[in-house]
């Protein structure tokens, strides 16, 4: 595991996340996560899949893209900043798929428009916004309520604050993830999720048993 940890560092401070595109627009995703991902999408079958931090948009897209194969689903993405390029986005024929809003995934406006929506839907949850200790738990608080049972809410990026990739920023989504469960009986970490070995999510895959 030592030469997993340290490739997993180096793979992290040369940025080699940055080379990663789905149909030429930036998806900022260890390509491993997101062929586990794609797995969930396929299983669960999600009527919608609730995303924060949209970047690029590109996880939007692929996401989007397999709900397309699947004949079913929709994505609805957030995030504070604007770096997508809609015009790029919506070239595909799929991205009719995708909902974008633009704010903090934590503001009320923006959830209670989410809820709305989703509430009581088949749902998949990425949370994959601003990393601090204090926004994931917020996050964690709030969409866990839109987990149905046998679904998943992926925390992303819990491989930062030493895990094994150095952070100068403190605790960060995996102390979080520790955090939600141990006040929780009801989610679950899958360390399936995990079987390439090498991921940005350790311990953060979390499914809702009961």
């Amino acid at each position: 595991m030592r030469c997993v940890d340290e490739y997993h560092q180096f793979y992290e401070q040369a940025r080699l996340w940055e080379h990663s595109y789905w149909f030429g627009i930036p998806m900022w995703k260890l390509p491993f996560d997101a062929m586990v991902i794609q797995e969930l999408i396929y299983q669960i079958r999600p009527e919608y899949i609730i995303e924060t931090g949209t970047g690029h948009g590109g996880s939007a897209l692929f996401y989007a893209g397999i709900c397309e194969l699947l004949g079913e689903g929709k994505v609805i993405t957030v995030d504070i900043d604007k770096k997508f390029e809609p015009e790029h986005v919506s070239q595909h024929n799929w991205a009719d798929r995708i909902t974008f809003l633009h704010g903090s995934s934590t503001n009320e406006i923006i959830f209670r428009d989410i809820e709305y929506l989703c509430k009581g839907k088949r749902n998949l949850v990425i949370l994959d916004s601003w990393h601090s200790y204090d926004h994931v738990c917020k996050e964690l608080e709030l969409y866990e309520e839109l987990v149905p049972v046998g679904s998943y809410l992926i925390v992303e990026d819990t491989h930062v604050s030493g895990h094994p990739v150095p952070w100068e920023h403190g605790k960060g989504p995996y102390e979080a993830v520790e955090w939600f469960l141990s006040t929780r009986d009801y989610f679950e970490p899958q360390y399936w999720c995990e079987k390439y070995i090498m991921t940005f999510n350790p311990k953060g895959y979390l499914k809702r048993i009961k």
